[in-house]
């Protein structure tokens, strides 16, 4: 590959790079925030019994209004026998209704006079009664490969009684944060220098989609350290994320290092703004490197742009793409045509609307007010009609597309 790509070009070279997990069998308990890895089948029929939608009285629809009650069926315990015409059995929520039974009448439309029960005049054959497979048959698909095992699927596959599942394993990533400027919070501040704020921008990052962080390296402006560090780490895992050195300054080495012997080269630079020089590549035993810019901030962007989709898929997760929303523009924001300028953004909801703020700086060199907002924005690319050269704003009331950082980390 050659040139600088366009957003939408770069981000469908690297999903075509990556490849998914192995796939491993584990106990259903352990399987949250994992992703299936095969469409899941109910083993038998749900209910496998008819059951009683409510607390109430099984009866035969067609031999009302009074019943003679000659049993109790509780939840969890089969009924003592068949019911002949005239009796009724008391029942409750979630209970086998007995043979010869064919509706339930609701408790609170029956009255109890001893043994006798009497139910409303007309009764419905089937009614409240959830019949043999009712919510699913034996052999149904209820979850498809590639979801995510979250809150809701994870119970859904222990109520369909599969004890153990088919998973992808987390993606195994290795972090290798570069810079003779990058300096440890324990430390204390140095003039001159800089804290590694990448590490924990990377970390939070695999941690929200479930990726194992395995190795973390620093290393210094040092070529040979640094090629000797990706070489050691090659093949012991799925993901290496590098930060620092992708620019064209003097001390700038991995772009040379991943266009070298040993590497194929997926991404050397995407037009978008910040983190214009993201380069990724895949080594000769299948590793994908990803080497982000320094800025900080220009590092989240490539982050939620290109890194997450990419650690999705690698999950096995079919639901990788990014969830772009439109929001409508409060602040007059700048940007340049020619480039995919993503500006950082604070959202709120208004009347149904969602309004993007500017938070006060779209410089790449600050990183601080990331700590008010809640997103990124995508500016038009495309210059207006009549555009002389030179920064576009764009007004407020303008419809653009927005991230949300906390929505693309589920």
């Amino acid at each position: 590959m050659s040139g600088i790509f366009p957003y939408e070009q770069a981000l469908a070279a690297i999903l075509e790079a990556v490849k998914p997990t192995p796939v491993a069998s584990i106990g259903v308990r352990q399987a949250l925030g994992r992703v299936l890895a095969a469409d899941m089948q109910v083993p038998r029929a749900m209910p496998d019994l008819p059951r009683s939608a409510v607390d109430g009285f099984a009866v035969q629809a067609d031999q009302g209004p009074r019943f003679t009650v000659v049993q109790e069926v509780r939840a969890g315990v089969l009924p003592t026998g068949p019911l002949a015409p005239g009796e009724a059995a008391a029942i409750m929520t979630g209970a086998v209704v007995p043979e010869g039974a064919d509706c339930v009448v609701m408790l609170e439309d029956c009255q109890l006079e001893g043994e006798t029960v009497t139910t409303a005049d007309e009764l419905v054959k089937g009614a409240l009664i959830n019949p043999i497979g009712d919510e699913a048959s034996a052999g149904q698909v209820f979850a498809l490969a590639g979801t995510l095992i979250n809150a809701a699927v994870h119970p859904a596959l222990i109520c369909a009684g599969l004890p153990e599942v088919p998973v992808h394993q987390p993606p195994r990533v290795a972090l290798l944060i570069s810079g003779d400027e990058v300096r440890e919070i324990e430390d204390g501040p140095a003039p001159g220098q800089v804290f590694n704020t990448n590490q924990f921008i990377l970390e939070a990052v695999c941690a929200g989609l479930g990726a194992s962080v395995v190795e973390i390296h620093t290393v210094g402006d040092d070529e040979a350290a640094t090629r000797e560090l990706l070489a050691g780490l090659d093949g012991k895992c799925d993901l290496i994320i590098t930060s620092g050195g992708v620019s064209k300054g003097r001390y700038d080495h991995l772009g040379n290092i991943l266009r070298g012997t040993g590497f194929e080269l997926v991404v050397a630079g995407t037009a978008i703004k910040p983190g214009r020089p993201l380069h990724v590549a895949r080594s000769n035993n299948g590793t994908l490197v990803f080497g982000m810019p320094g800025y900080p901030s220009a590092l989240l962007t490539n982050a939620f742009l290109y890194l997450v989709p990419a650690l999705k898929k690698a999950a096995g997760r079919s639901d990788h793409a990014t969830r772009w929303f439109p929001v409508q523009l409060s602040d007059a924001m700048n940007c340049r045509p020619g480039k995919t300028y993503l500006n950082r953004a604070r959202f709120e909801s208004q009347a149904g609307q969602w309004l993007a703020y500017d938070p006060g700086s779209q410089m790449s060199s600050h990183f601080l007010n990331f700590a008010r907002c809640h997103g990124l924005v995508r500016m038009p690319a495309e210059a207006p009609a009549g555009h002389q050269g030179g920064p576009v704003t764009v007004e407020p009331g303008t419809v653009v597309q927005a991230l949300d950082f906390g929505w693309e980390l589920s």
